[in-house]
């Protein structure tokens, strides 16, 4: 009975050391797995990391010529605002300029068209209007004639020649009887107050015209009496109006 108890014994003891065996054979290819795991893990995470830093070194590379490249344009925007502004400003004094020979030759067109027309005997009177019924608020009415002659120093070309009179009284206010100003294609404005178109065929024209006094305007004293061809002064007087 002792020795099949020591049999049983021994056999269950060499069963429990060949489990452990097994089980420690079991654990430590378990654990080297792990281990070799954990490892290459490692080093797949080292790997990522490597290309994570290449990645972020080319993006901030990208970052840098994109900002170069930004600063770059606005340099370009602001040489080519540069450019247009001064080109815009050679043309506008190119068209300036062109502008100021085209108006000086015509100026000078137009005065030669009326350089050498001289007002001589000019004449001025103050006068009366009445009416057909002879009202005595017409009486009252009172204008200017001018009479002058219309001649020439030189030859000038046969033609309709506009003659403007301008009356000056003595505080330099002009008698315009609310006309609009005179302005030619030069923008030179003349204010004036008769106006007559006398045909000219270069010998002595006599001409009359009528200017009416503003109420406000009519003061005793010397007036100016200005006579203009086509914005040309070609004579001048002084009248006493008592």
């Amino acid at each position: 009975m002792d020795r099949k108890q020591n049999i049983f014994k021994k056999i269950s003891i060499v069963i429990l050391i060949l489990s452990l065996s097994f089980l420690s054979v079991k654990y430590f290819k378990d654990a080297n797995t792990y281990t070799k795991q954990i490892q290459k893990s490692e080093l797949e995470i080292k790997i990522l990391e490597s290309q994570l830093d290449e990645i972020l070194t080319k993006y901030d590379s990208l970052q840098v010529k994109s900002k170069k490249n930004s600063d770059l344009l606005l340099q370009n925007e602001d040489v080519r605002s540069l450019n247009d502004y001064f080109i815009s400003k050679n043309q506008d004094s190119i068209v300036v300029e062109k502008k100021r020979q085209i108006s000086t030759s015509a100026i000078k067109k137009s005065r030669k068209k009326t350089n050498g027309l001289a007002a001589t005997n000019i004449n001025v009177k103050a006068v009366k209007i009445f009416s057909a019924l002879r009202k005595e608020e017409d009486s009252k009415r009172k204008q200017l004639r001018v009479c002058y002659t219309l001649s020439s120093t030189q030859y000038i070309d046969s033609g309709s020649k506009k003659i403007y009179i301008q009356v000056v009284n003595p505080k330099n206010q002009i008698i315009s009887n609310n006309n609009n100003p005179a302005e030619n294609e030069f923008g030179t404005v003349l204010s004036y107050s008769a106006i007559s178109n006398v045909f000219f065929e270069n010998r002595d024209a006599d001409d009359c015209l009528y200017v009416n006094l503003e109420e406000g305007k009519t003061i005793k004293g010397n007036f100016i009496i200005n006579i203009y061809a086509d914005f040309t002064k070609i004579g001048s007087s002084i009248f006493e109006y008592k």
